[in-house]
């Protein structure tokens, strides 16, 4: 068996993740994938599009093995920690040959040297990246700078400064470099590996082939009630599926969606905002004074963003504080060596091959069903866990809203994976 494993949103699973996905299992010659996927919040701070279940169905049901969750305390944050969350995860299964993720860039090698450089920070690059500092410049910006003075001055790669801070600022680069820094920091022997994307940049919001982002997908389903474009950029199943649940009332959801609740929160814990993670700076300030200016989410969004604080971030702040997402909590589990549980979302034949594959090589705890959790004495477990639950909670306090009856409590306890017959 080689098992080749995928760091995923699919948000939604469209065309481009199927390329990857067959791309993938061709390149490492993995008979059998499992994706670890985000669950019903994200890496951009923003709520899932359908709930985890549901994407990890479809994600099943076009051919990927076995879905297992990212625990929600990775899955919303910054793409360093989002990162290593998913290696020490993919680390702590103990059988898995191969991760293999896609990148604007296309060359492995080329975001291997650049990932050594950034984990190991050779004093010629610390000397440079301190001057760069001394005089002002925004870390990002001095970071590149230096790391280009690093390569330039050493011969380590023939690259223009363009081009180094093209691959250094694209999205999937970004991610790129920093599962191989966790691969390193980790000593993995996971074997990494990149499929160059193709046909759309990954925050592009334009639709010009059967190929495009799925932030345009997610534009395009804010702005129109017609689904029928999704047969054109996204598999069969995945079409199916989405139309199933709309006609059922589930809808996609948005972040504006849960912006009465972000309100009553801040309003309420106001004195407390800088005690959650990502608050710094005095920017919790910022945020409660806003609040009463802005009726509208975008618009409150707007009125918080500055040169340090990208929309991205402001984003990944605010769901912090949506979720309760203290910076205690993320201090202990940052520096974990191993994650101590797997919660399998869904699977096929091949994927219950490879949970019995887990069960032989590893000790992690394997959770189908939440009703033997609470007896677990394990802080670390109980703290991921127990956030998870939060965020399905909150979530679904919007998602049911138009199938209230069928919201029989905190659903973790209710869902149990879904086996996709081959």
């Amino acid at each position: 068996m080689n098992i080749v494993s995928l760091i995923v949103e699919y948000n939604p699973f469209h065309n481009g993740h199927l390329y990857h996905l067959n791309k993938s299992l061709e390149k490492t010659n993995a008979t059998h994938s499992i994706a670890i996927m985000s669950g019903n919040f994200l890496q951009r701070g923003e709520p899932s599009l359908f709930d985890k279940f549901t994407r990890s169905e479809i994600a099943v049901k076009n051919g990927v093995d076995l879905v297992i969750e990212l625990p929600t305390l990775f899955s919303c944050q910054s793409a360093e920690n989002f990162s290593s969350g998913a290696i020490k995860l993919i680390n702590s299964l103990n059988c898995i040959d191969s991760v293999c993720f896609g990148s604007e860039e296309g060359d492995i090698n080329n975001l291997y040297l650049i990932s050594n450089i950034l984990v190991n920070e050779p004093l010629e690059f610390k000397i440079k990246l301190k001057e760069y500092l001394d005089k002002g410049i925004l870390f990002p910006v001095a970071r590149s700078n230096a790391l280009f003075d690093y390569i330039n001055s050493n011969n380590l790669m023939d690259i223009s400064k363009e081009k180094l801070f093209n691959i250094l600022n694209s999205s999937n680069n970004i991610l790129g470099i920093e599962y191989l820094k966790s691969i390193t920091k980790t000593k993995s022997t996971v074997k990494p590996f990149t499929i160059t994307r193709i046909s759309s940049l990954y925050n592009s919001e334009d639709i010009k082939s059967n190929i495009c982002s799925a932030t345009a997908i997610r534009k395009y389903l804010k702005e129109n009630d017609n689904i029928e474009f999704l047969r054109n950029v996204t598999p069969p199943k995945t079409y199916e599926i989405i139309k199933e649940k709309i006609k059922n009332n589930f809808n996609p959801m948005f972040d504006e969606y849960y912006f009465e609740t972000l309100k009553t929160i801040i309003l309420r814990d106001y004195k407390k905002l800088d005690k959650i993670y990502e608050i710094s700076e005095g920017i919790e300030n910022k945020i409660y004074k806003e609040i009463f200016n802005h009726n509208n989410f975008n618009d409150y969004l707007m009125s918080l963003k500055s040169k340090r604080y990208t929309l991205t971030k402001i984003k990944r702040a605010l769901n912090n504080i949506l979720l309760g997402i203290y910076k205690e909590d993320i201090e202990k589990i940052k520096n974990i060596d191993y994650i101590p549980y797997v919660r399998v979302l869904a699977f096929n034949d091949k994927g219950r091959e490879i949970i019995k594959k887990i069960k032989e090589n590893s000790d992690i705890r394997i959770i189908n069903k939440f009703s033997d959790i609470s007896f677990i004495d394990d802080d670390i477990f109980n703290t991921l866990i127990n956030y998870d639950i939060k965020a399905t909670n909150i979530y679904n306090s919007i998602y049911y809203k138009n199938n209230f009856n069928l919201l029989k409590g905190p659903m973790d306890f209710y869902i149990s994976p879904k086996y996709i017959k081959n």
